[in-house]
């Protein structure tokens, strides 16, 4: 998991040390592509791998998954026999060897795989996410690089094996072809919607950062921007890029000498609905030596209902190939929402995805929160100095609840298959008010669903806002999982000023802080007193008090309780009511 990324530069400049390190798919076509990854970096003293910040060195040939003879699967329903944590029976030379991560050392690993003629390997994760590999006892006895790749990146190339021969580069492209231009989805710019609704503007910045890897110089690269929408082709635009020595970048973003203009149609209501397919293509009028990052794709879908971070299919629900989930005690899986003209939208329900493996926990009657918060903290942006500098969970002091939905899977059925919940009310939302709309669970086993094929990075890093926000086990991580993640979410949106509010016999409240260990401030738009009756997820009640509302506040005691979740139940003296959740850490 990231807590930050605010990587992307946004000045024309030589790139940084680690930008050149590239996990790439070279062929067949669909697997084409850079891939999130980490690598081993002899640095640490913990490996004898190659040095990757080298220019120039790197692999590029088959893959080929390692084999022990061992019976049975892992956890994660991948064989065990292809976890390397025994002598190979397989010969690999010559090939990349491909690993699951489970139960013995990354170097162990990697040492059976150079054992038996492998020269590289790449170490899929459990996990939607890359991380830092230790060398562990036998590290420094490898001497062929090793990479990590997401649990997403990892499904995606197994699946192309099984239908033949998959190649991927590994390595430093600087220098390592005569001629050879590129650029990386991480650092491109795409919708900051999946599935944007004609009810908010569609239009968004188009940029991305591009590189000139090869050791000759190029004085005639063209950058084109291109979006083809359901009528046809509705923006196009060609920068003509200066001349870029070795190593040279070129950051095409607002503000600097090169730059698209914004796509833009026209506003609300301006955008057919429909599906759209951005494009990003780079030419320097010779053959390129390496192409395989010459063309970047992405596609976001314009339609009535919904707004989400992921792709939408026809139903207007959330796309959900991945179900990263790491925690022991608490896990919440949010969207981050802002938008200058939010005060026209009224929130009606939010469908997402659930998941859990069922051969090992059911999901059927699980206890699944849909929490909505307005995000107070006073922080600016992700560049705050003061947000990069102290601790994460410092800047998600301010997280009001403005409402919440409980939902209970029917059947074991419903695993991976989007679920819709209404909102008891709808949620008339407010202009550039910050919220996070976050999935909750306290079962390890239950996670919920990504679109692995969205990589919110590039804008993340632009607009130094967040994207996708995970909260595991007391902590919070800004960045969420990877890329940074399109959460499957679709927020049902309608027309704020054709929704009736005016008959209600309830009332929005919260508490703070939630979770809270001894005492807790129960906030309702109202004053006086009031009843307020605490019950478990049983119904059965814990505790049972008059409060006095001042200023809409009232602070409660909740000492005696034992942790866990409990509804705060609001009684006021005209027969108005307010529900909401609260967690006793």
């Amino acid at each position: 998991m990231k807590k930050t990324l605010l990587s992307l530069a946004v000045v024309a400049s030589a790139f940084s040390g680690q930008s050149q390190v590239t996990c790439a798919g070279v062929s067949p076509a669909n697997i084409v592509g850079n891939y999130e990854h980490t690598w081993a970096d002899p640095a640490g003293a913990d490996w004898a791998t190659p040095d990757y910040l080298i220019p120039g060195n790197f692999i590029e040939d088959t893959l080929m998954l390692v084999d022990t003879g061992e019976p049975g699967l892992n956890p994660q329903g991948n064989p065990i026999a292809q976890e390397a944590c025994a002598p190979l029976i397989n010969d690999l030379s010559g090939k990349i060897a491909v690993i699951y991560r489970n139960t013995c050392e990354f170097g162990f690993k990697a040492l059976q795989a150079e054992n038996a003629g492998a020269i590289g390997v790449i170490i899929i994760n459990r996990d939607d996410e890359a991380i830092g590999m230790g060398g562990g006892a036998e590290g420094l006895n490898v001497t062929i690089p090793v990479f990590m790749m997401t649990s997403s990146g990892g499904a995606t190339i197994v699946a192309e094996m099984g239908n033949g021969p998959v190649v991927m580069f590994l390595g430093n492209k600087v220098g390592a072809f005569a001629n050879d231009v590129g650029a990386g989805s991480a650092e491109a710019l795409i919708s900051p919607y999946g599935g944007s609704s004609t009810l908010i503007d569609n239009g968004f910045e188009v940029g991305l950062q591009m590189y000139n890897y090869g050791a000759n110089p190029q004085s005639n690269i063209t950058i084109t921007a291109n979006i083809d929408g359901p009528g046809g082709n509705v923006y196009n635009q060609v920068i003509n890029a200066p001349t870029m020595n070795t190593g040279d970048t070129l950051s095409i973003f607002t503000g600097n000498t090169y730059a698209f203009p914004p796509f833009d149609l026209g506003g609300i209501g301006a955008y057919a609905t429909g599906d759209y397919t951005l494009t990003y293509t780079l030419d320097m009028g010779v053959a390129d030596d390496s192409d395989f990052d010459n063309v970047l794709t992405s596609t976001f879908t314009v339609n009535d209902n919904v707004i989400s971070l992921s792709g939408i299919n026809a139903s207007d629900e959330p796309k959900a190939g991945t179900y990263p989930s790491n925690s022991t005690t608490e896990y919440q899986s949010c969207m981050f929402f802002l938008d200058a003209n939010a005060s026209s939208l009224a929130l009606t329900g939010i469908t997402f995805v659930p998941f859990t493996d069922t051969a090992v926990a059911a999901l059927a009657g699980e206890e699944i929160f849909l929490n909505l918060y307005e995000w107070n903290d006073t922080w600016v942006d992700l560049a705050d100095p003061l947000f990069t500098g102290g601790a994460n969970n410092d800047w998600f002091t301010q997280l009001n609840q403005i409402g919440y939905e409980t939902y209970y899977p029917a059947s074991d059925n419903e695993t991976g298959q989007p679920a819709y919940v209404p909102l008891t009310a709808p949620l008339v939302l407010v202009d550039n008010q910050r919220y996070l709309f976050c999935l909750q669970s306290f079962n390890p086993e239950v996670g919920f669903g990504y679109d692995g094929d969205l990589n919110y990075d590039g804008n993340q890093g632009i607009t130094a806002m967040p994207v996708a926000p995970v909260y595991v086990d007391d902590t919070w991580f800004t960045g969420g999982w990877v890329g940074p993640s399109a959460a499957s979410m679709a927020l049902h949106v309608a027309d704020a000023s054709n929704i009736g509010l005016d008959e209600v016999s309830t009332l929005e409240g919260k508490a703070f802080p939630n979770p809270a260990n001894d005492v807790v401030t129960v906030s309702v738009n109202a004053n006086g007193n009031a009843n307020l009756t605490v019950t478990d997820l049983a119904g059965k009640i814990a505790m049972s008090n008059a409060i006095t509302l001042e200023n809409g506040n009232a602070k409660v005691n909740i000492d005696a309780l034992d942790a866990g979740v409990y509804v705060f139940n609001v009684e006021l003296e005209n027969g108005l009511t307010s529900q909401f959740n609260v967690v006793k850490k």
